[in-house]
C-alpha cells in the first residue's frame, strides 16, 4: 500500500513541475530558400552604366531575401534600401580579393551562391585561378551579372599596354596597346608611340565595332636605363573624357650585353685564359687591347708602315670609356703612354660617379705604379713595389661569397678550394680601409683577391697573374670560368649576387598598391630571416617616410605594401642589418602616373565574368536578361519556419488528471489510517 502511495506522489510531483515549466510544442513548415550573397561593384569604372542598373539588380533578387554587399577594393555589408543610392566612387576593383573576403565572411555558415554584379575590370594584381578554384571546391556557384552600358557616350581610352618583362638595348620588342572605343564605328583613328615628344611610330585603325582593339607597336630601345614612353590618341569631337587618351609607361632597359674594355700590358697566359673566358660568355661584349709594342720600342720604319697601331689613348680614356660597363687593367703600366692626370680622373669618375666597375690585376708591373694618382684611391689594397715569385696556395676566407661559391654545398665548396693548385708570384700589399679580402696567400697572408665598393661603383683587385692555373691544375677546369663569370656579375652589380636587393615594378598608376620585395643575404650569401630592414622612401613632394617591412614565408625575403596616393617619382633606399652588423643596401625608384586604373578601362570585361561563372559552375547574364529562377540556385540545407505553437500546459485534461491523482492519494491515505 505504501509503495502505491509513493508512486502516486511521484507522478503528482512530476506533473506540478511540468506545469511550472509551461512547455510549448512548435509546429514547423519546411521551405527551400537559399542563402545568397549579392556583391555589387561600386568602383569608378561603373560610372558609365545606366543609373537604373543597381535598382534592376535589387528588384530581380529581392524575392530570395539575399545578403547585400557593396565592394570596390573593400567589402561592406549594406541594406536593400541603400542600393538605389549607390554611387560609383571606389578607387579600385578587386573582384578576386572580394571573393576571398566573402568566403571568410560566411566561414562556418551556409552559403549557397554568390551573385556578382560588376563590369569585370579587375585591376588589383592577384592570382585569380587559386581563388576561383577554391570557390569551385566549396561548391559555391558564382552567378556573374554584367551591367548595361550607355552606348550613346562617345569615348576613346587607352586601357592597357603589355610589354615584355625583360627589355634589352638594341633588341627589338613588340608591345601591345589595348584601345577601347565607343561611338566611333566606321571611323579611322590614329595612335602614336612617343618618347618624350618625339613620335617613334604611328598606326591608323579602322573601328568596326564598339569595344576593345589591340594595336601592336615595334620598338628597339637604343640606350640602357629607365626610359619613359607614351601611347597617345588625338582628341576627337564629342569625346566624353580626354584624360584617358594618353598613357605613359616606363621600360627598364638592360644592356643587351655587359660591355667590357680589357687593357693588357703584355701577352701572357693570364691574358689568354681571361680573354677566352670573357669572349666565350654570350652575355659579354668584349673589346680588348694587348700592348705588343710600347712607345720606347724603337723601330726603323715609320708608324704608317707598321701593322701595329699606336695605343689610342685619347679615344679610349676621353671618349669611349663611358660606353663600357667594366674596365679591366691587367699588368698595365699607364706611365709608358701619354696618359695624363685627366685620363686617370676619368677612370675614377667612371667608377665612383657613373657606377661602373674596375677589375685590376697585378703581374710583372706592381700596382704601386698608380701611387699618388686618382686610380690609387680606387684600389682595395695598399700595394708595395715588391713582386715576390714564391709559390703559394690560396687561403679562401669567404668560400660562400657569391664570387667564390662553386657549389651550393658548403663542405663541398671548402673541399674544392682546398684542392686548388699552387699559384706563383704575388704583389706584396696590405688591405685598404673598407675593403673585403676574399682570399689571401696561405703562408705569407698577403691579400690576393680583394673587393671594395667605391662611390657608386665596385672594384676588384687580384695581386697575382697566375689565377689562370685554376683552369689547368684543378679537377674541374670550369671552376676558373665560374669564378671569372661570378666576378663580372658582382662587379656589374647583378641582382643575383647582391646581398640586399629591392624588387619593384618601374611604373604604377595613382591609387595602386605597390608590392615591394626585399631579399637579404649575409656575406656568405645565405638568406637571413631575422634581419632588421631599414626601408626609407622619398615621395614625389620630397618628404621621406619610413616604411615598416615584414618577413615573408620565403627565407630571407621581406615585403612591404605601399598605397600610392600621389603621382611622380618615388625613390627607395633599403639598408639591412644582422644585429649591429651591416649587410648591405640597395636603391631603386619607380614612377606613379596620374591616371587611375578605374579610368583606364571602362569597357565591360565579359570574358573574365564568364570565366568566373564557368569555373564555379555558375551562370552568366547581362542585367536585362538576368532572372533569379534561371540562375538555378539550390539550397544545400532545408530551412524551417515556425507555423504556430501549442501551449501543452494550458489544457483542461491535464488539470483533471492532476485532481484525480490528488483524490486517489487522499483516498489511499485515509484507507490506511493516515488521515
Amino acid at each position: 500500500m505504501k509503495r502505491r502511495e509513493n508512486i502516486l506522489r511521484a507522478v503528482i510531483f512530476i506533473l506540478i513541475i511540468f506545469l511550472i515549466i509551461q512547455p510549448k510544442k512548435k509546429i514547423y513548415r519546411q521551405r527551400n530558400t537559399p542563402t545568397v550573397a549579392v556583391l555589387i561593384d561600386d568602383s569608378q569604372s561603373m560610372q558609365n552604366i545606366s543609373k537604373n542598373n543597381f535598382s534592376k539588380v535589387k528588384k530581380k533578387i529581392m524575392p530570395i531575401n539575399p545578403v547585400f554587399f557593396k565592394f570596390s577594393n573593400e567589402l561592406k555589408n549594406i541594406s536593400a534600401n541603400e542600393i538605389g543610392k549607390l554611387t560609383a566612387k571606389g578607387l579600385r576593383t578587386d573582384i578576386i580579393g572580394v571573393l576571398e573576403k566573402i568566403n571568410k565572411e560566411f566561414l562556418g555558415k551556409v552559403l549557397d551562391a554568390v551573385i556578382l554584379f560588376s563590369d569585370g575590370n579587375q585591376n588589383v594584381e592577384k592570382s585569380a585561378d587559386e581563388v576561383i578554384k577554391e570557390f569551385s571546391k566549396l561548391d559555391i556557384p558564382v552567378i556573374s551579372v554584367v551591367p548595361q552600358t550607355v552606348l550613346s557616350q562617345k569615348n576613346i581610352s587607352i586601357c592597357k599596354i603589355d610589354v615584355p618583362d625583360v627589355v634589352f638595348r638594341n633588341v627589338g620588342l613588340v608591345l601591345s596597346a589595348k584601345i577601347n572605343t565607343y561611338g566611333f564605328v566606321g571611323k579611322k583613328i590614329s595612335i602614336f608611340l612617343k618618347s618624350e615628344e618625339t613620335v617613334l611610330q604611328s598606326k591608323s585603325v579602322n573601328i568596326i565595332s564598339n569595344g576593345a582593339v589591340e594595336v601592336p607597336f615595334d620598338l628597339k630601345p637604343e640606350k640602357a636605363g629607365v626610359i619613359t614612353y607614351s601611347i597617345e590618341v588625338p582628341t576627337y569631337s564629342g569625346e566624353q573624357n580626354i584624360s584617358d587618351n594618353r598613357k605613359k609607361f616606363t621600360l627598364n632597359v638592360e644592356p643587351e650585353k655587359i660591355r667590357v674594355l680589357y687593357l693588357c700590358g703584355q701577352p701572357s697566359f693570364n691574358y689568354s685564359f681571361l680573354r677566352n673566358t670573357l669572349k666565350n660568355d654570350p652575355n659579354i661584349e668584349l673589346v680588348s687591347f694587348v700592348i705588343l709594342r710600347n712607345p720606347e720600342n724603337i723601330v726603323p720604319v715609320s708608324d704608317s708602315e707598321l701593322s701595329l697601331i699606336p695605343f689610342p689613348v685619347e679615344d679610349i680614356f676621353s671618349k669611349e670609356i663611358f660606353n663600357f660597363d667594366l674596365l679591366i687593367l691587367d699588368n698595365f703600366n699607364y706611365s709608358r703612354f701619354p696618359i695624363n692626370y685627366q685620363h686617370l680622373t676619368n677612370i675614377k669618375n667612371f667608377i665612383t660617379v657613373n657606377g661602373k666597375s674596375l677589375f685590376i690585376i697585378s703581374g710583372e708591373i706592381p700596382l704601386s705604379v698608380y701611387q699618388n694618382t686618382p686610380v690609387a684611391e680606387l684600389l682595395p689594397v695598399i700595394p708595395l713595389p715588391e713582386i715576390i715569385s714564391e709559390k703559394f696556395r690560396l687561403a679562401v676566407l669567404s668560400p660562400e661569397h657569391g664570387i667564390l661559391k662553386l657549389t651550393d654545398d658548403e663542405s663541398s665548396n671548402n673541399y674544392i678550394w682546398k684542392g686548388m693548385p699552387f699559384l706563383a708570384g704575388i704583389n706584396v700589399s696590405s688591405v685598404a680601409e673598407k675593403s673585403v679580402v676574399l682570399a689571401k696567400s696561405e703562408k705569407s697572408n698577403y691579400p690576393v683577391i680583394t673587393i671594395a665598393e667605391k662611390g657608386k661603383g665596385r672594384v676588384m683587385c687580384i695581386t697575382t697573374s697566375s689565377l689562370w692555373r685554376l683552369a689547368l691544375g684543378s679537377e674541374n677546369p670550369y671552376n676558373y670560368v665560374r669564378v671569372i663569370g661570378q666576378s663580372v656579375k658582382w662587379l656589374t652589380n647583378a641582382a643575383s649576387i647582391k646581398q640586399v636587393v629591392i624588387f619593384a615594378k618601374k611604373s604604377y598608376n595613382i591609387n595602386d598598391t605597390a608590392t615591394l620585395k626585399i631579399h637579404v643575404k649575409d656575406e656568405y650569401f645565405k638568406p637571413i630571416s631575422n634581419a632588421f630592414v631599414n626601408f626609407e622612401m622619398t615621395v614625389p613632394d620630397g618628404k621621406k617616410e619610413r616604411i615598416e617591412v615584414f618577413p615573408e614565408t620565403e627565407s630571407g625575403e621581406y615585403g612591404a605594401n605601399i598605397e600610392l596616393n600621389s603621382s611622380g617619382e618615388y625613390k627607395i633606399y633599403v639598408g639591412a642589418y644582422d644585429k649591429k652588423r651591416f649587410l648591405g643596401s640597395d636603391k631603386n625608384s619607380f614612377t606613379v602616373f596620374n591616371i587611375s586604373r578605374e579610368s583606364e578601362d571602362t569597357n565591360i570585361n565579359e570574358q573574365f565574368m564568364k570565366e568566373i561563372a564557368d569555373k564555379t559552375a555558375g551562370k552568366f547574364f547581362a542585367v536585362d536578361n538576368f532572372n533569379i529562377e534561371k540562375s538555378d540556385i539550390k539550397s544545400k540545407t532545408k530551412k524551417s519556419d515556425v507555423l504556430y505553437e501549442i501551449n501543452i500546459w494550458d489544457k483542461t485534461p491535464l488539470y483533471l488528471i492532476l485532481i484525480i491523482l490528488f483524490a486517489m492519494e487522499w483516498f489511499f491515505r485515509r484507507k490506511s489510517g493516515l488521515l
